[in-house]
């Protein structure tokens, strides 16, 4: 299920679930396995199907390391990892996104990640992107480290732009330009909007960024209070809602889907979201399509970052030859970072990050500097629902026009904060 180059994003998809995989992918060594001189471990992963990277690992290692791996639907990946715990048959190494993972670290059944990586010589300060290591501690402890990135971008019809008199290489870089183009592309009455907020999605992406831009988070991590309802809380959705009610340059009430499949139409000029799109809007306008850095609705540069983590969970099982063949699997993984890249996978490894052959790369210069700037959700158990069931719906609410930005980020706070106080100390 890899994508081409060109159209490198789409194996993104699967690191959000936004598209459905196979659970129970094996990845095996071809040909016939000593297994007494093998040292095995088990590895799961929710992100881009991993098997023929893990088969080359398999076949070079052969005799010494084997990898039985796993590849599990992303929307059921904590429900698979939890049954596995349960009945004690977890695998070694699991890879899903990050905030599950500070749920096992409260409870104690994970593994300093940091004297794993220092065996594969990876010196995560200098090989990964600061935005993808800082703030990824729990109770001061790294136990997890960065597998891919899924930044936030721009993304704009060149067609559009020039039929609205616009230099279609010269996107919008802040909020009044952002505002100044949409307003000279948007023509309701033919139904060309110059962008389109939907209540529901992209915010998960959306947000965030903007939310990072004024300067404010959702969470402290540290202490679990909610900060969702800061000045910087109500600018970012405020910001939202006036694209829809002041300026009129989205529609109202926008239903699910319609800013993708308005943009893909060739009607809607203009979409931030996830970088997972790359590859179908790049087929839908092809040389009409433009990518470029989230611009700067706030006081910085900023945007969210979907991405994949793995751990290790604690297991009479991780012996000390155990713990030498996953930091060879990790040395092999990030050394194939361009292969990674090419299959549309974001790596997360600076030098490839910033080697002239990832520049190359359709889309991807715009990617690097976003993942450099990105901002990450707070670790926290539970983090994803609690943001799902009561900020998103809150959001949701404001952008249908029936609560105010102040109103909805309180309440979504107020409710989150009351599940803050379940979770274990």
């Amino acid at each position: 299920m890899r994508a081409s180059v060109t159209g490198g994003l789409t194996a993104l998809l699967l690191t959000l679930g936004l598209l459905t995989m196979t659970a129970g992918s094996v990845a095996a060594a071809p040909g016939s396995r000593q297994a007494s001189r093998d040292v095995s471990f088990t590895f799961w992963n929710s992100g881009p199907d991993l098997t023929t990277l893990v088969n080359d690992f398999n076949k070079k290692f052969a005799g010494r390391f084997h990898i039985a791996y796993r590849n599990m639907p992303y929307a059921n990946e904590t429900e698979i990892v939890n049954s596995a715990l349960a009945a004690h048959r977890a695998p070694v190494l699991v890879e899903e996104s990050l905030t599950p993972s500070a749920t096992y670290a409260d409870e104690g059944v994970e593994l300093p990640i940091a004297p794993i990586l220092r065996m594969a010589g990876v010196n995560p300060r200098v090989d990964f992107p600061a935005s993808m290591w800082k703030n990824t501690t729990v109770h001061g402890v790294h136990y997890v480290a960065p597998v891919d990135a899924l930044p936030t971008v721009l993304f704009y019809n060149k067609s559009l732009f020039r039929k609205a008199g616009l230099d279609p290489n010269k996107p919008p870089a802040n909020a009044a330009q952002f505002v100044a183009d949409a307003q000279k592309i948007t023509n309701s009455k033919k139904g060309i909007w110059g962008y389109v907020q939907e209540p529901g999605w992209p915010n998960p992406f959306l947000f965030p960024s903007l939310l990072a831009q004024f300067g404010g988070r959702e969470a402290n991590a540290a202490t679990r209070k909610i900060m969702l309802d800061s000045p910087a809380g109500v600018k970012a959705l405020t910001f939202e809602w006036d694209t829809i009610f002041k300026w009129h340059v989205s529609p109202v009430n926008a239903s699910n889907g319609e800013a993708h499949n308005l943009f893909v139409k060739g009607t809607n000029a203009m979409e931030i979201t996830g970088a997972y799109d790359f590859s179908l809007y790049k087929k839908a306008l092809g040389s009409d399509l433009g990518m470029a850095p989230v611009p700067v609705i706030g006081a910085r540069e900023a945007d969210f970052l979907g991405q994949n983590y793995w751990w290790l969970f604690k297991s009479p099982a991780v012996t000390p030859s155990v713990k030498k063949a996953v930091a060879a699997w990790f040395k092999y993984f990030y050394s194939h970072g361009m292969t990674l890249a090419q299959e549309g996978t974001i790596p997360v490894w600076e030098s490839t990050l910033r080697s002239p052959a990832f520049e190359r790369i359709d889309g991807m210069p715009v990617i690097y500097k976003m993942v450099q700037t990105g901002v990450l959700n707070p670790l926290i158990p539970n983090w994803g629902t609690t943001t799902t069931t009561y900020l998103y719906n809150e959001i949701s609410l404001v952008l249908e026009g029936k609560v105010s930005p102040k109103q909805g980020l309180y309440v979504a706070g107020r409710k989150m904060q009351q599940v803050m106080a379940t979770l274990p100390s």
